[in-house]
């Protein structure tokens, strides 16, 4: 019957169907086996429109209900679940990247010991400036995963956690590209239970201390460390970092700044000096030239309109796939009517979100 609905379709309505080809991979090899769901969000709401079985040459194909219109926020994505982690492709905002096959990497996964794997930090940024109540820190985290795995946890343990500085106040977790419910913060120590696929991923920790002079703990094989302080503050020194140079982000705005690479740890001190030791590394070029474009600019200066729309985009698109998360892991489940009024309000703040950033 479907067939011949088809075969009688108006030519103009044929041509008018809209097609995604997409292409599963488990590491660099197709995915035989497993399941794409078709998710549509629009005007701040997500849903699912269509699953099919991968083919043998890890291919699917979805028939979308019309062309994705970025005016509009017409998005489609596809997802693919794999050892319990699920993994998105990109999203599609327009006919025109319905040209290439879409793709969606998946990978075998590698379960964590209880406390968490050992995850290289590629770098880490800290951002110290003075407030009212003493001095506020933004702590941004770039974890590497280099396995070719995706790192799990195993029941009741953790993905990677980092130790904090003693009296920190004030915490917040998971404004980086994980959600808060997989981040937090407990007993002196961020941790993570968020599936790491490979690659890079960012975690940012906010939070407030009344003294400036503390000590940092660092990981043993931290890549480069920089740590910026906003003036007006104290003439210090951090032992284990050296001193680059000030750097004025904007206007009136103006951070001494140290780094260090390769760091052994266990911690870096902020302390008072009555002089600033002078650069003595060359590479410290090279160092100011990535972490201030790449982090101080995207941290700390005054964000073009163009900027704003594409971190509005990103921060969307992360709420979304959250989104997604939810509504796959509550379904087919079954569930107490506290956890799912627990879903049904986490789901509306999202979409809430989502409303606001559109």
């Amino acid at each position: 019957m479907m067939l011949l609905v088809v075969l009688f379709m108006p030519p103009q309505v044929l041509a008018q169907q809209v097609t995604m080809r997409g292409t599963a991979f488990l590491g660099d090899t197709m995915m035989s086996d497993g399941t794409a769901v078709l998710h549509h969000l629009t005007q701040g709401t997500q849903g699912e429109l269509d699953s099919t079985r991968l083919g043998k040459d890890g291919g699917f194909r979805f028939n979308l209900p019309r062309e994705p219109d970025p005016i509009l926020s017409d998005i489609f994505f596809a997802s693919i679940r794999h050892d319990g982690v699920l993994y998105f492709g990109p999203m599609i905002r327009s006919a025109e990247e319905l040209d290439s096959v879409y793709r969606v990497s998946v990978y075998d996964t590698l379960v964590a010991r209880p406390e968490g794997f050992p995850v290289a930090i590629q770098s880490r940024s800290v951002f110290i400036e003075p407030d009212s109540s003493g001095w506020r820190v933004t702590d941004l985290f770039e974890l590497r995963n280099d396995e070719g795995q995706t790192i799990v946890a195993r029941p009741g343990g953790d993905t990677w956690r980092h130790r904090m500085p003693v009296g920190i106040r004030s915490v917040q977790v998971g404004e980086g590209e994980v959600s808060a419910d997989a981040v937090r913060y407990l007993n002196g120590e961020v941790i993570a239970r968020a599936a790491l696929p490979p690659g890079g991923r960012l975690f940012v920790v906010r939070y407030q201390i009344d003294s400036l002079f503390m000590s940092l703990p660092v990981r043993a094989g931290t890549e480069r460390l920089d740590v910026l302080i906003r003036e007006p503050a104290p003439t210090v020194a951090i032992d284990g970092l050296d001193f680059i140079e000030r750097q004025e982000f904007e206007p009136g705005s103006t951070y001494r700044r140290f780094a260090g690479a390769d760091l052994s740890g266990p911690v870096v001190t902020i302390v008072k000096t009555e002089e600033v030791r002078p650069p003595e590394v060359e590479w410290v070029a090279v160092l100011l030239g990535l972490m201030l474009v790449v982090v101080g600019g995207i941290v700390l200066r005054p964000r073009s309109p163009k900027e704003l729309v594409a971190l509005r985009a990103k921060n969307r698109q992360q709420l979304v796939l959250e989104v997604a998360r939810l509504d796959e892991d509550f379904e087919g489940r079954d569930r107490s009517e506290v956890e799912r009024k627990s879903y049904e309000r986490r789901r509306a703040e999202l979409l809430r979100t989502i409303r606001e950033l559109s």
